[in-house]
């Protein structure tokens, strides 16, 4: 424990370029020390802001005041193990990051992988559970909500609980009754909204009958601290390789990622997008900075020209046959055509495909980190949103449409394969940021109406709570606040999340 005097900033701001403030820090070890903390905590009516990794990017782990509980030392991993029912388990602590889990399982020869792959490996495997992070392979694994088997969490009064899956559940009409170890329960109701038909991290997960485990994930550190995990493992896949096609044009990458959704079968593992602009961007980083830029020479020239990236893992077909199969999808276009393809079989070779890709979102922060050095206020402006399948090609209209109408610099990437694509309005001044923001809103309102959501894997944090008024409605924020109260009566757990 210590004051406010010795928290270092980095404790103080997330990803989200936040800055917040703590009057007291704890960097627990165990389950039962943070229990003890929170204790404390509680006899003083302290908030409690829950810090992990910090990569999150909607503000979730900025503190509000109080305390500020960091899980940094909280990184033991367990034994690998299967249980009864022959599923590959292992426990670790919430601290442990996505990067030392890998290679946790690398150093045991377990043969198996934790499929959830958020773009950030330092990510804390508490803060994944805690907004149930997603990333490019959702398409084919879904989200970490999958893959969580247990829980170990402590609520704000210190009580710890401890939640398998498929040992408890909610009532067809929502009600349920939680009971602990030691006697004590809480009894309240699942918010009555319905999910979107898409990827969703925002707000509480509902459902009729739903497993009470999937209260936590996704809750955003305002239910509970989450301290321990028993984590699904599956074997992991016998071959891999990457692909890039380079399309003459956006509807063709349209139709391309249709056509794989409906006929690449088994192994297709991510569909990623980059739009005219985003090979733009790139194609000027590679004349900019050369080998170092991580682009490879040869990115088609044509200004209208859209890529489309592919991971591909198999666990039985061999990845020529599968990429064989691909290839001729691709050829056999309506509206369009391929450019260029390029493959990667090898781990070297993945890698600088996978570097390529990752090549894309730097250039947008240096972009953005640029242009704040004459204006601090303007700041990136990325969607979050997903709608359903049959959608895809009406909201890239929309978004492009009404981005081109207002004259605004952006570039348009992310989960194509999901419809959760990432709009990256790119202000130069403060009237543009004021107009981004506007149109951010529009695409909002756009995207629920198609019963998408506002935030596919980033959560709502500190940044978005309007953005979820906006989807889940005033009785749907009565209800989650109504949730929250069973488990936090004095809304301590993370001030200024969410509401």
């Amino acid at each position: 424990m210590c004051g406010a005097s010795a928290v270092s900033a980095d404790f103080l701001r997330d990803e989200s370029r936040m800055e917040g403030k703590s009057d007291f820090a704890a960097f627990p070890t165990s389950t039962e020390e943070a229990s003890a903390v929170m204790k404390w905590a509680f006899s003083k009516g302290l908030e409690l802001t829950v810090s992990g990794g910090r990569t999150g990017i909607s503000g979730g782990a900025v503190p509000a005041g109080g305390l500020l509980l960091s899980l940094c030392k909280m990184k033991k991993a367990g034994k690998i193990f299967k249980d009864s029912d022959g599923k590959t388990l292992v426990r670790c602590e919430a601290g442990l990051s996505l990067a030392e889990l890998q290679n946790y399982l690398i150093f045991e020869k377990s043969g198996c992988f934790f499929p959830p792959d958020p773009t950030e490996t330092t990510a804390s495997i508490g803060g994944m559970i805690a907004c149930n992070a997603s990333g490019a392979h959702t398409f084919r694994y879904g989200p970490t909500r999958k893959f969580v088997n247990g829980l170990t969490a402590v609520l704000v009064n210190g009580d710890i609980v401890r939640i398998r899956r498929n040992d408890s559940f909610a009532a067809d009409d929502g009600g349920f009754v939680l009971r602990f170890s030691d006697g004590h329960e809480v009894s309240a109701r699942i918010p009555s909204y319905s999910q979107p038909l898409t990827k969703n991290a925002a707000g509480y997960y509902s459902g009729r009958g739903m497993d009470l485990i999937d209260i936590f994930i996704g809750s955003e550190g305002t239910l509970a601290l989450i301290t321990e995990a028993e984590l699904i493992l599956l074997p992991k896949p016998e071959s891999e390789f990457n692909a890039m096609f380079f399309l003459s044009s956006e509807d063709a990458a349209v139709e391309l990622t249709e056509k794989l959704r409906s006929e690449a079968g088994e192994g297709l593992t991510a569909i990623e997008y980059f739009d005219p602009a985003a090979l733009g961007l790139l194609r000027e980083r590679r004349l900019r900075m050369g080998p170092a830029s991580a682009v490879p020479p040869g990115v088609p020239q044509d200004k209208n020209s859209a890529g489309i990236y592919l991971d591909i893992a198999s666990e039985k077909i061999e990845t020529a046959q599968i990429a064989e199969r691909i290839s001729g999808i691709a050829r056999k276009l309506k509206h369009g055509h391929v450019l260029a393809e390029w493959a990667a079989f090898d781990r070297d070779e993945r890698e600088r495909l996978r570097k390529f890709r990752h090549a894309l979102p730097e250039t947008v922060n240096s972009i953005i980190a640029e242009r704040r050095k004459s204006n601090p206020a303007i700041t990136k402006l990325g969607t979050d949103m997903a709608v359903p399948d049959e959608f895809l090609e009406t909201i890239l209209k929309t978004y492009r449409k009404e981005l081109d109408a207002n004259s605004l610099e952006y570039v348009i990437f992310g989960h194509i394969g999901n419809n959760h694509l990432h709009v990256n309005i790119l202000p130069s001044n403060t009237e543009e940021y004021t107009l981004g923001k506007k149109l951010y809103a529009d695409f909002a309102r756009t995207v629920l109406s198609m019963n998408g959501s506002i935030s596919a894997e980033h959560g709502i944090g500190k940044l978005k709570k309007n953005f979820l008024a906006m989807m889940l409605g005033e009785k749907g924020i009565e209800e989650m606040k109504n949730l929250k109260k069973a488990f936090d009566p004095d809304f301590r757990l993370g001030k200024g999340t969410l509401f």
